[in-house]
């Protein structure tokens, strides 16, 4: 399994235009083959940062997500909010419940 932590930094005052974008996206990422788990979270102590938790059968399924084309809709439309580059965590699962 590999898991993905994405966390992005949102302009103040956009966090909730991101979220709601990746919100959107959620029921197509769902139809992603080999897509186990995804999640949208914003931190508690910066409300600027949203991370996204995901979970994908290996490195092939993360591939269709990452080239798909509502992703790139996504990031065109999320330019305008986000403050730098999005920091991506890629990780092998050792152990879960």
């Amino acid at each position: 399994m590999l898991a993905v932590i994405a966390k992005i930094k949102v302009k103040e005052g956009k966090a909730d235009d991101l979220v709601q974008l990746l919100k959107d996206i959620i029921p197509s990422v769902k139809q992603e083959e080999g897509t186990v788990y995804y999640t949208v979270n914003r931190d508690r102590t910066n409300p600027n940062l949203v991370v996204v938790v995901e979970k994908y059968k290996d490195d092939a399924a993360f591939g269709v997500h990452s080239s798909s084309a509502q992703l790139a809709e996504l990031f065109g439309k999320a330019q305008s909010l986000v403050e730098g580059d999005m920091e991506l965590m890629m990780m092998d699962e050792i152990a879960s419940i």
